[in-house]
């Protein structure tokens, strides 16, 4: 995949890596120089719960309590779809 940089230096990151790594506008992106190479990295929350299309995704080492985190999302989850208006 190859794009080019603008005269101010800006890149356009390809939607099909936008959309992979699920990159959002205004999102920090960490710079690396490494030998001949630029590395572009999400600066992210370190933690492994993220809700996606309104459901938890645990992407990580489990640690703590996640029956817990998963019952407390599952309720407000149950709650939302109880209180939806039909179409």
């Amino acid at each position: 995949m190859e794009t080019t940089i603008d005269k101010s230096g800006r890149v356009v990151i390809p939607k099909e890596v936008r959309d992979s790594l699920d990159l959002k506008p205004g999102e920090a992106l960490e710079v690396e120089e490494f030998d001949d190479r630029v590395i572009l990295k999400p600066v992210r929350e370190t933690s492994p719960l993220q809700v996606k299309e309104g459901l938890l995704i645990f992407s990580g080492i489990a640690t703590g309590d996640i029956a817990d985190a998963v019952k407390i999302h599952r309720s407000v989850r149950l709650k939302k779809l109880a209180t939806k208006k039909p179409k």
